[in-house]
């Protein structure tokens, strides 16, 4: 009997990539969002989202708030 199911690989969503990419920055760490695209294009090239929208995100996830 093979225990080791197949667990679906879900794509990271763009906010994971966002939060994955900051993670690498300490508190008090001024942060590139040239240096934050170019990690999250890196971290998975197919990234459709444009740059204005990941700035958006990079922005409100660096702050600590989220759209509601």
């Amino acid at each position: 009997m093979n225990v080791a199911a197949e667990v679906p690989v879900m794509d990271p969503t763009v906010q994971d990539l966002v939060s994955s990419a900051l993670s690498k920055f300490r508190a008090g760490d001024t942060v590139s969002t040239r240096a934050m695209l170019v990690a999250i294009r890196h971290a998975d090239p197919s990234c459709e989202d444009s740059d204005d929208h990941l700035v958006e995100l990079i922005v409100m996830a660096a702050v600590g708030k989220t759209m509601g």
